[in-house]
This record gives C-alpha cells, structure tokens and sequence, in this order.
C-alpha cells in the first residue's frame, strides 16, 4: 500500500533527495486554491519531512483536461529538471492533470527518471503496483471530475443562452456589476464613460463623416490604439443592440458570431442604428468611404479590364485648359466626368420622380426564417460525419463525398441565413415626402451612397474620335439589397 508519510518507509526504499514543486490552476479566482496557496503547503510538506526544495515551476490560467487549448510550459519543463532521487510535490493529484493520458506521461517520467510523487500529504513510488493503483485510480476521479465540471459548465451556457444572459468577454463600453456580498456577476450595464463614445461614433459614421475621422476621434477620447477594424468589430457587433449571440462552428473550431435572440441587457445602439450599420460596412473590408470629390470614382468600372474608374487628367478645352475624365488604370477607357455624371444622375432622377420605382427601394428584402436553424442542422452533420470517419467507423472516401455535398449545402445556407438590410441613404430617399428636394441636401459621400447601393455601372470604348451621345457605351444594371459590391 501507499506511505503517508517519508517516516513510515520501508528501508528498502531511498528516501528523496531534493524536492521540485509543481502549481497550476485553471484561473486565478477566488474559491479555490491560488498557486501561491498552493506552493506554501507543498513547501510545509516539504518541511515537515526535511526535503529541500530545489524548483518550484507554476502554470497560472491553464486547464489541464483533455479539452485544454493552451500548452502548460512550466509542467513541459518537468522532463528537464527532474533528476534521479527527486520528488515531485504536488498540492492534489488534479494539479498535475485531469486525463489518464497526463497521468501516463507523468508515471513514465518518474519511474524512468526514479522521482517519487508527492500530493495531499502522501508519497508514492510509482514503481510500486499499490502505488500504480492508488495514483492511477486518482487520476481516473480527477478525470471523471473535470468531465462533470465540463457538463455543468455546458448546462449552464445553454440556460443563459436560452434567457439571452451575457457570456463570455465584457464589450468595450460596458462593465460588470457585482453582487456586494459575493463578488459574482448579475449582468452588465453601459459604462458611463465609455457607452457615449460608442453612440457617438455610431451617430458619426450614420452621418456620413470619414471612417478615418471617426477612428482618428475616438482616440483622442479614450487612447487605446484604435484602428478600422477595431471599431468596425464594434460598429457591427450586435451586442450593442441588446443581441445575444452564438458562435457557430466551423470546421470544429469557433467560427463568427451568429444573433440568437435579444439580450437581458440595456443597449447602446437601437436596432435601426444596427441594422443602418451593418448595411454600410457590407461587403466592405473597413469602413464607410470618406469624403471624396467626384460622384463615380471607385463606384463604376471598366468594360474593358473590369476595374474601377478614376479621376484623370483628358483633353484640351477651348479655353486653354484641361477637361477631366474617369479613366481605369490601364488607360482602356477615358470618358468626360462632367458629361458621365449628368447622364447618372438623370437616371438618379429617374428614379426618385417613379413611384414604382421608389416604392421598390423602400421594400424591405424578404428573408427566409427557417434559414438560420437549417444552417445549424448542416453544421451539425457535417460534424457527425467527420467524427464518424475519425472513429472509423466510415471509410474516409464514402466520408469526404458526404462532407463535400454537406459543405456546398452549407455555404447556400449561410448565404440564405446572412441578413439583408437596406441602405439608409436609400431608405430614407425612398420613404421622403419630395425624395429630390432632400436630393439636393445630400452631401457628396451620400449620393455617391445611394448610386453604390442601387446600380452597377459599366463604361465602354467608343472608338477614338467619334461622336457619340454622353450615354452610349455605358452600361446601368439595377442593384438590390444584398447584391456583391
């Protein structure tokens, strides 16, 4: 059987030498033993049986189970500085791992390396089968118990997901409150200090202001290093219209945030700033486009090569100067802007005076509801099929065929699942009492807005020299919500 204590050895067995002291806790809070109340009493341990402690290694916020994601350096170390006629002292045998795997490892190591184990008071020589059996039967409970810590951890995400209670990081521009008397969470509130930059910066960006302005303003307010995509992260995030989210599984691992319902708390922004938002920044690597001074560059394209038109330098006037053109970079086409923005924008016209037209932009897009839950069934399944090929208990050929229809039944879903919103430029044209009368109020980066939102434009050579209309060889297709920009 296993020793209580050095004193009770049998003398057929050396007495260690030197002590190496291992901590580990899976997060530093309260409730359970810190490392450093851990590594006092491995150090009384120590003392009370006259084993001097040569190292004491320690892994702060790490898991030890099977499901662990981030390696334990310190415990990685134990193969380098163990040496024969040592002890590995341990607070309780959990600390040292939570699956039969770690325990093999560590009893290979120690009986190559001839190191007793030490832990909750008792040492063991892992070359002796009483000792095998009592560590390893230890090491079975110490598995078994980070499986039920797991199952209740589960229990209880699905029952704050199903109320719509907060989980996981707390969101830029709001806080944790906490119970006075236990110090555990009761949910999440706006910080008074940070929540009103994040309206603010919404309010700017649905105004019409330059991403830039707006990136290069909130750092001012709170310096934290801002870039584009950090407040885009913010600007789309549906937490900060009371949303609480999911995230969805790709390919076993965390894919993006899905919305599962509203919240239990106070948001931020309103559902219409959010949706105004996401509709902005679709398809769009950073932020809204800031101000610029010609109606289509970067908007229509060459027939030619397929890129963008820019402003560039054409002809001689009359007068002695140089008229302006769009030109794509490669030089295939060259058309007068002024001449090309009067024929866009008497289509824009065309638009706002038709009220079949108007009342085709202020539609909103039908969307199919039972798209997000076929989307979770896919996934679901796609995930049975590659456990079952992992288990072998499908050949992996019949496997990937499955896995690849799954996968293209997948991605139609997602694109049936993504969400539609429609340009607030374009609703607000739509739905106004004399839609060209706010026209003529729209700053620049507005109009150009609406004509992005609403058609593709293509222009065409027309041959060098001849004469030609303003609108020939150029090319308007309608656009509808949700259409690729």
């Amino acid at each position: 059987m296993s020793t209580a204590l050095t004193s009770t050895y049998t003398e057929s067995r050396r007495a260690p030498t030197r002590a190496v002291i291992y901590t580990r806790v899976s997060r530093d809070l309260a409730g359970g033993r810190s490392v450093a109340e851990q590594e006092a009493e491995c150090r009384a341990v120590c003392e009370r049986n006259g084993w001097p402690v040569a190292e004491v290694l320690t892994d702060n916020d790490r898991s030890a189970t099977r499901f662990a994601t981030k390696d334990r350096p310190q415990y990685a170390r134990l193969s380098e500085v163990l040496r024969p006629g040592d002890v590995l002292v341990v607070w309780e045998p959990s600390r040292a791992g939570r699956s039969m795997d770690h325990y093999v490892d560590l009893r290979r190591l120690c009986t190559d390396r001839q190191v007793m184990l030490s832990y909750s008071g008792r040492l063991f020589d892992l070359e002796d089968g009483d000792d095998r059996f009592t560590t390893g039967l230890d090491a079975l409970l110490a598995e078994r118990e980070a499986e039920d810590i797991r199952k209740r951890i589960k229990r209880a995400h699905r029952e704050n997901l199903a109320q719509g209670k907060p989980h996981g990081r707390v969101p830029y521009g709001y806080k944790i409150v906490r119970d006075p008397d236990t110090g555990k969470s009761t949910g999440r509130v706006p910080d008074p200090s940070r929540a009103p930059l994040v309206a603010e910066a919404a309010r700017r960006v649905l105004d019409g202001h330059s991403f830039g302005s707006v990136v290069r303003w909130i750092e001012t307010q709170d310096p934290l290093g801002w870039d584009s995509a950090k407040l885009r992260r913010i600007m789309v995030n549906p937490t900060y219209a009371g949303y609480r989210t999911v995230s969805a599984k790709v390919d076993g691992k965390r894919g993006p945030q899905e919305i599962h319902g509203k919240g239990t708390w106070e948001p931020i922004l309103t559902d219409e700033q959010h949706h105004d938002l996401v509709a902005l920044f679709a398809g769009r690597k950073t932020g809204p486009r800031g101000p610029v001074k010609h109606l289509l560059t970067g908007i229509a394209r060459c027939a030619v090569c397929g890129e963008y038109v820019w402003k560039a330098r054409g002809g001689r006037r009359r007068d002695g100067g140089n008229y302006e053109v769009y030109q794509c970079k490669s030089h295939c086409v060259g058309r007068n802007m002024q001449a090309t923005d009067g024929v866009i924008l008497a289509v824009v016209e065309g638009i706002l005076t038709t009220p079949e037209s108007l009342a085709a932009l202020a539609e909103i897009p039908a969307s199919d509801p039972t798209a997000p839950a076929r989307l979770a069934e896919l996934r679901q399944r796609l995930g049975d099929v590659e456990n079952e090929i992992a288990e072998g208990r499908m050949p992996p050929s019949t496997g990937a065929r499955v896995a690849t229809r799954l996968e293209s039944q997948i991605a139609d879903a997602e694109a049936e699942a993504t969400p539609v919103f429609t340009d607030p430029v374009v609703r607000d044209l739509a739905t106004a009492p004399d839609p060209m009368a706010l026209w003529g109020e729209l700053p620049l980066i507005a109009r150009r807005e609406f004509i992005r939102s609403t058609m593709t434009i293509t222009i065409d050579r027309v041959g060098r020299g001849r004469w030609h209309k303003p609108s020939d060889a150029i090319t308007i297709t309608p656009r509808r919500p949700g259409d690729a920009g």
